[in-house]
């Protein structure tokens, strides 16, 4: 993992496209559909189990940004594998199930771009949510025919979300959103329109070849 403070201006420039700074303001129905998630989060947090906080939260909000095309589209509870190498240069298989992501393809779910992997309110000792994503998005880059696109991912503990980036073998988290404020759930959208915005810039490329 490369730091933050290892990371300089240019190369965020370069390697991120000022992900964490992409702004654009919400209209009016995102920023209705922003309040009403937000009350609910606020109100039911303390009460959700996994599936509800999938169900009535963090699907919503991904629907926000509608990652649905005629390219590419939102993949539910998906299953696959890939094999590749690990440091010691000895074959290494990761397989396993994904809550969601978003790829290439109608029916079966090709070159992947984006992974969401949601928890419980309160994580256990024992779980390693961002390991557990970011093991699902470098078994996606072993799958994405040799490109070199970022691979994106997110992932909650109760109301704090974090966004990952993985270029090559380096990967950083962004800061922590808290979905309960207003402001950093607005950030969250908009985040969220540019790995949409990077997507489709991704998938432009590869249907020209």
């Amino acid at each position: 993992m490369k730091p933050f403070e290892k990371w300089k201006t240019e190369e965020v420039e370069t390697v991120f496209g000022m992900w964490l700074a992409y702004q654009q303001p919400l209209d009016a129905e995102e920023t209705k559909v922003s309040e009403r998630l937000r009350t609910r989060l606020q109100s039911f947090a303390d009460f959700w189990n996994e599936e509800d906080i999938k169900v009535f939260f963090l699907m919503p909000l991904i629907d926000v940004v509608n990652f649905y095309d005629t390219s590419y589209r939102t993949f539910m509870e998906t299953t696959f594998q890939a094999t590749l190498t690990d440091a010691q240069n000895n074959p290494c298989t990761l397989r396993g199930r994904v809550e969601m992501l978003v790829a290439m393809g109608k029916q079966d779910p090709k070159t992947p771009f984006f992974f969401l992997n949601e928890y419980k309110p309160q994580i256990k000792a024992q779980s390693d949510p961002k390991g557990q994503l970011l093991s699902a998005m470098v078994a996606a880059q072993a799958l994405n025919n040799g490109h070199n696109f970022p691979v994106y991912g997110l992932y909650n503990i109760r109301q704090n979300l974090y966004f990952v980036i993985l270029v090559g073998k380096e990967y950083t988290v962004s800061p922590q959103f808290n979905a309960m404020n207003r402001q950093e759930l607005d950030h969250t959208i908009n985040m969220l329109r540019f790995v949409k915005k990077e997507i489709e810039g991704f998938v432009k490329i590869l249907l020209k070849k």
